[in-house]
């Protein structure tokens, strides 16, 4: 791995180490789905439900992408969709929004990261 892409790693708040460790070590696994990450649906889910001001749409998208990124190690993303789930649980709307765009930026850096990453994206 280059220079560069361990620095995408760490800005996308990455544990590729713990993630894998619940892989069982196969990396060749864990690129699989992180290549697979980069085909999911759900943060487009939140962005529609965001949009329509649906909270129940965007607390089952966003309590997904909450679970599939803590699997695969993705701590920055997880943390914000968890602030954003909290927020829904709440029943607070304007919380939920106001967590949006950070959950933005952790998802562009993740998949900067990933599609930085030979093989699985880039």
């Amino acid at each position: 791995m280059t220079e560069e892409i361990l620095l995408k790693i760490q800005e996308a708040e990455m544990d590729v180490e713990g993630a894998l460790a619940r892989f069982g070590g196969n990396s060749a696994l864990y690129e699989k789905f992180l290549g697979k990450f980069l085909q999911d649906d759900n943060f487009k889910k939140i962005g529609a439900a965001v949009e329509a001001e649906d909270s129940q749409e965007m607390l089952i998208a966003a309590h997904t992408l909450k679970g599939v990124a803590g699997n695969l190690g993705l701590n920055g993303l997880m943390e914000v969709c968890a602030e954003m789930v909290s927020q829904l649980r709440s029943n607070s709307m304007e919380g939920a929004l106001a967590a949006y765009p950070a959950m933005k930026e952790k998802y562009r850096k993740v998949c900067e990261a990933i599609n930085s990453m030979e093989g699985i994206g880039g």
